[in-house]
């Protein structure tokens, strides 16, 4: 059965996602080499290049649910003047993994698009137009010390609760020369634990720049996070590239495990801290 990649009303959440109904979803977070744009109609399209990166869900659908899609996208084999166009491209998990994946591409009418979506992800592009946003901590950013010492806590005073993350596993697999950093990494049978907090949109900016967003370290992407077991689409960060676990400093350490007591579970904490402990 083929693969599709899929980039903006496709996806999971999105208005047309019941055309994958039934679908295997083979990653959540993965990406291939494009540039997004706001067709101002309502969705976004996808001009093909090698400089910049698209991101969205790949599928295994079955021929019929293909075909569907075909005509939700206008396009038609042989076409000249089709609404997208169809091409087969590589896509990539945030690990690294290939695997080569249908796409649909901007056709003929759809290159006059101007409005480029520059984090290149069409759910934090909508998601970022409310005045408040839900952001999923799991890292040192649980650690209100921080936020203190930048003057940046009074966009962190609401805090929601605990949120939970099924599907990703913590890993320090973000290596920096000053050892090894949080970052969340695909795997069905895990769960991450964080702080969940309504901020204004202004404090992105602060997020921004401490996660590393404009030097290609994170990047941000939304996830479902469960609190008090409602569902709620929330913003987090993401490693661009992954690595082999490397140690934590003792401060970068300490600064997790104290964020996150008296809220995350012990179980998940002590999990945390034999993680920390098989380094030394």
């Amino acid at each position: 059965m083929p693969y599709v990649f899929v980039y903006g009303t496709l996806r999971k959440g999105e208005r047309n996602h019941y055309f994958l109904d039934g679908a295997a979803c083979i990653f959540k977070q993965c990406r291939t080499n494009g540039s997004l744009y706001d067709t101002n109609n309502g969705y976004p399209v996808m001009k093909e290049n090698k400089s910049n990166w698209i991101y969205g869900e790949l599928y295994e659908v079955t021929k019929t649910q293909l075909k569907a899609i075909d005509r939700l996208e206008g396009f038609e084999e042989g076409n000249q003047d089709n609404l997208y166009n169809r091409t087969t491209v590589p896509v990539y998990n945030d690990s690294g993994e290939e695997i080569w994946a249908i796409i649909y591409t901007a056709g003929q009418a759809l290159h006059k698009s101007t409005k480029r979506i520059l984090s290149g992800d069409w759910l934090v592009y909508n998601y970022l137009k409310q005045d408040e946003i839900l952001y999923f901590a799991y890292g040192s950013c649980m650690d209100d010390e921080r936020f203190k010492l930048a003057g940046a806590d009074q966009y962190f005073a609401n805090l929601k609760g605990r949120g939970i993350l099924y599907g990703f596993e913590f890993k320090f697999s973000r290596s920096t020369h000053d050892g090894g950093k949080a970052d969340l990494v695909e795997n069905s049978k895990e769960k991450v634990e964080g702080k969940v907090y309504q901020i204004p949109n202004e404090a992105l900016e602060y997020l921004y720049k401490r996660e590393g967003v404009y030097a290609n370290a994170y990047r941000p992407a939304i996830v479902s996070v469960t609190i008090n077991r409602l569902i709620f689409q929330v913003i987090t960060f993401i490693g661009m590239e992954k690595s082999a676990e490397t140690k934590p400093t003792e401060l970068y350490a300490t600064e997790i495990i104290r964020g996150g007591y008296s809220l995350l579970s012990n179980e998940y904490l002590q999990r945390i801290q034999q993680k920390i402990d098989r380094f030394n």
